[in-house]
């Protein structure tokens, strides 16, 4: 089977997390042929001289979602693609603004389509409302098959754009290869508490809560540190003068993930959107609790696993904050929890052979 795996719309994040360790369980099993499209966020963190003759990469400078660009690299694109003859393109990340001539599936990672009926959807502006509509035109033009991570989008996607759920794949997130063979570690006993953000800056991740959050912790007899991975200039922006409280470690590679989760003491997402955020199963592996938001996205993954909170008042994280870390039996409950919970998500290894098995399927649909 030859299958071209495009990479290229993927920047940041989860996604990227995800790709490099499908790319790198690759290496280690199969006979399939696989070419790579990639730019440079991809091609800076894996080692290249260690993927064997099965591989071809092409580097990308840009990512076909900038119009400025598209034209140019989708004529690339389609000029690979007749010579390679795959048997499936396989886009990692959607919309990646491309309609392959080969079977294409893609895989669904845009939360606003799905979740439209979420209070902080509808409260978009008609600028972000326009992107949107954008987004889900190139979701229901590009694809002929999708790969979703939970049960909720499929059923949700299914719906919102009309496609039969037989053509949406599931394959659940879990823990990257980089936690493969990481023992997990017992929490500090110190009176600073670490809650660990592993995210890029959004708007849909709601970092801006910490500031409204910190004065309801401030007479606690804990200390709290927030400890984020953003860029420079928004943590400039966003957390100036509050350098006690939030502590930014910019953007950190895959691999050096699971040492955060050892330093830190639990794990933090108040975001008001996601399809599927990785940190979840990584909490897990890393016996750390998880604090987030009450929405339908969290709890699908978490499920007991997680302190929920409104994620809109800041008052309630502080104190649910608080009570994981006053109650000590509540935050060992939470970790065992955690470690059940984890069963339920796919390993790298398994996601990488669900992938496989889905590309082989769709092969076998249009031969």
């Amino acid at each position: 089977m030859k299958i071209i795996i495009n990479t290229t719309n993927i920047r940041v994040g989860g996604a990227l997390q995800r790709a490099i360790s499908f790319l790198n369980e690759l290496k280690e099993f199969g006979n399939d042929e696989y070419h790579i499209f990639q730019t440079n966020n991809v091609n800076d963190q894996i080692d290249l001289s260690s993927f064997d003759d099965r591989f071809s990469f092409y580097l990308f400078e840009e990512s076909p979602a900038s119009l400025k660009y598209r034209k140019k690299i989708i004529k690339e694109f389609n000029r690979l693609e007749k010579i390679i003859q795959p048997d499936v393109v396989f886009s990692f990340v959607g919309p990646c603004y491309w309609k392959a001539k080969s079977p294409h599936l893609v895989g669904y990672a845009v939360p606003h389509i799905v979740y439209d009926d979420y209070d902080y959807v509808k409260k978009y502006s008609w600028k972000v409302k326009l992107e949107m509509i954008y987004k889900k035109y190139w979701t229901k033009k590009e694809a002929d098959y999708y790969v979703v991570q939970t049960e909720d989008v499929r059923k949700r996607l299914a719906d919102r754009i009309n496609v039969d759920k037989s053509k949406i794949f599931l394959v659940s997130n879990g823990a990257g290869k980089q936690y493969s063979n990481i023992t997990a570690s017992p929490p500090s006993n110190n009176l600073t508490k670490k809650l660990l953000m592993i995210s890029t800056f959004r708007p849909s991740k709601n970092f801006e809560i910490i500031n409204e959050v910190i004065p309801y912790l401030e007479d606690d007899i804990y200390n709290y540190e927030f400890h984020i991975t953003i860029k420079k200039e928004d943590f400039d922006r966003v957390f100036k003068g509050k350098e006690q409280w939030v502590k930014n470690h910019g953007h950190v590679f895959a691999k050096d993930c699971p040492q955060l989760y050892k330093e830190c003491d639990a794990m933090f997402l108040p975001a008001h959107l996601e399809c599927f955020s990785a940190s979840y199963p990584e909490a897990m592996k890393m016996e750390r609790p998880i604090l987030t938001s009450n929405l339908s996205f969290a709890k699908t993954v978490c499920g007991d696993a997680a302190i929920y909170f409104d994620n809109l008042n800041a008052k309630d994280v502080a104190e649910k904050i608080k009570k994981v870390f006053h109650d000590k039996d509540l935050y060992k409950n939470l970790v065992l929890k955690g470690k059940e919970r984890l069963k339920c998500f796919d390993d790298s290894r398994g996601q990488a052979k669900k992938y496989l098995n889905i590309c082989k399927e769709i092969m076998l649909k249009n031969t």
